[in-house]
């Protein structure tokens, strides 16, 4: 478990939690096992960029929406980048 995981995790789990979702609907919609979504938001296991893109989906959120301050870029965000 790394630090990234967990960070990463907690930010996924505010975001649902903040959108008011559940994280039985974000493994139905996703086709996620609700078991791995949680040791996910835990942190104990690393999401993929395709898992991000998936939740971000659901959540109508850009994909930066659900990644720790350090982590976000103006492309993943929906910026323009010069």
């Amino acid at each position: 478990m790394s630090n990234v995981d967990i960070e990463i995790g907690h930010e996924v789990d505010r975001k649902i939690r903040t959108k008011g979702i559940t994280k039985r609907a974000i493994s139905d919609k996703t086709g996620m096992p609700y078991s791995t979504l949680n040791s996910k938001l835990k942190g104990y296991r690393s999401f993929n960029i395709n898992e991000i893109l998936a939740i971000a989906e659901v959540l109508e959120e850009p994909p930066a929406a659900l990644l720790p301050e350090p982590f976000k870029s103006p492309a993943l965000a929906g910026k323009e980048v010069d």
